[in-house]
């Protein structure tokens, strides 16, 4: 075997070490989170659907009424981001209050997910501290949440009881 096909099975080899790797990754995640949703009370399944997984986690957590904010929100700024790409391509200047809306929108779902990872730590017995780790490091602290021995405590306000799940 020549260097030029030792060094492309090398890297093919490396990618495909990466991609599988990266899979693992992804459904540990997916069990993680699923087995928070199980923990509150909440279908498992129901972690697995992009937006309503997120309905869900509010709920969980915080309350459904800040989710539609959230979602609002990005709508919003979804369609200021459009429109900002729209001036950018045809080499205009931008006009500062979409800039400044752009920036707000951003901000405010940003602080929401912030509140609602700290809730959600405070609903598992968890500080300040954990909800942080929550949003800067999501899949670590989901693995911990979901896969080690943090309970619900229930969230009154969405009518979910504290739920103490044994796993054998």
């Amino acid at each position: 075997m020549d260097t030029n096909t030792a060094a492309a099975v090398g890297i093919v080899g490396f990618i495909m070490g990466f991609f599988f790797i990266a899979v693992i990754w992804y459904v540990l995640c997916l069990i993680a989170r699923w087995k928070v949703f199980d923990k509150a009370g909440i279908a498992g399944w129901k972690s697995l659907i992009p937006i309503y997984s997120d309905y869900c986690t509010f709920k969980i957590a915080w309350k459904t009424s800040f989710f539609w904010i959230v979602f609002a929100v990005g709508i919003i700024s979804a369609f200021v981001s459009g429109n900002i790409s729209g001036y950018t391509e045809a080499g205009e200047a931008v006009p500062m209050l979409l800039s400044l809306l752009s920036t707000v929108c951003g901000f405010a779902i940003m602080a929401l997910n912030l509140i609602m990872n700290i809730s959600l730590a405070a609903r598992f017995g968890h500080g300040i501290l954990f909800g942080l780790g929550l949003t800067f490091f999501g899949p670590i602290f989901y693995m911990i949440l979901g896969l080690g021995a943090s309970e619900y405590n229930g969230n009154p306000d969405e009518g979910l009881p504290p739920r103490r799940v044994m796993y054998v």
